[in-house]
């Protein structure tokens, strides 16, 4: 039978972390003062750097390599995610999904009548979502209890600590980013909780957000600074900010962009990608 866990939170230990009872709005937003001034080469310089890497590898797969957050964790993990087969759904994977479309809904309509009706109707919307949702109607007794508990306390606290975003940052939810390189053989993907602001050719105006329902971990900010490369490469400009909100505390883990972020993060895909065209 499964198991879903319910932990206590803790604190998280990353540097920058907004503890619960600051102002969310101002962890996203940031000191605009400190905004960097958008590059134009910027994009450009990171492309020829991504695809003058890839030039050396042998790519000799008639489908493309696709490339996406957790693509790149098991490659530096040295973990082969096709050998191992699908993954089994679990209480933590279904609590984050179900949290994922409140947000969404939250942002967008701005309220959450029921959360377990709400987020069970949104996941019933998307075929590929039939696996969380037939887990969860397999739930029963007190693992039922725990799980509907865990999912009714994050949602009160996404409610009282999610501010309401004024129509002038844009905010656009689940957007996807799909960046082709090497001729189409390699694409980088993500899809954000979050993107708001537009892009600007002043100073840099796009923060990136997103959602989780677990502990803070490491990992996060390394999708993040995969997503900021991907938004730099798409738009021609660099977000100025990316954030992780956690439903389980309320907190903000945010962190400012940068030139060192975006070539770090850039580093660490080609060093992924150079493992998994050698595993293969």
């Amino acid at each position: 039978m499964n198991q879903v866990a319910v932990e206590a939170p803790e604190r998280p230990r990353a540097p920058h972390m907004a503890p619960a009872g600051t102002d969310v709005l101002a962890s996203l937003r940031g000191d605009s003062n400190r905004r960097p001034l958008v590059d134009p080469g910027l994009s450009g310089g990171l492309r020829d750097w991504l695809e003058d890497g890839l030039c050396s590898l042998p790519l000799r797969s008639q489908a493309p390599l696709i490339v996406n957050k957790q693509v790149l964790r098991d490659a530096l993990a040295r973990r082969d995610a096709r050998s191992a087969g699908p993954q089994a759904i679990t209480g933590s994977m279904a609590l984050g999904a179900l949290m994922d479309a409140l947000f969404r809904q939250l942002v967008t309509v701005g309220h959450i009548d029921d959360p377990m009706r709400d987020g069970l109707d949104a996941l019933r919307v998307d075929p590929r979502r039939s696996e969380v949702v037939d887990f969860v109607h397999g739930l029963a007794g007190q693992e039922l209890a725990d799980f509907e508990d865990e999912l009714e306390t994050q949602s009160a606290i996404l409610l009282s600590r999610w501010p309401r975003l004024s129509p002038a940052w844009l905010p656009r939810t689940q957007e996807r980013i799909a960046v082709p390189l090497a001729g189409g053989d390699v694409v980088l993907v993500g899809v954000i909780d979050l993107i708001v602001g537009a892009p600007s050719g002043g100073r840099a105006s796009v923060g990136l957000i997103e959602v989780k329902s677990g502990r803070a971990r490491i990992e996060d900010r390394e999708d993040l600074r995969f997503y900021a490369l991907l938004e730099t490469l798409r738009s021609g400009a660099a977000p100025f900010r990316v954030a992780t909100f956690y439903t389980r505390t309320g907190q903000v883990d945010a962190e400012d962009v940068n030139d060192e972020l975006l070539t770090s993060s850039l580093q660490r895909v080609l060093t992924a990608i150079g493992r998994m065209v050698a595993a293969a």
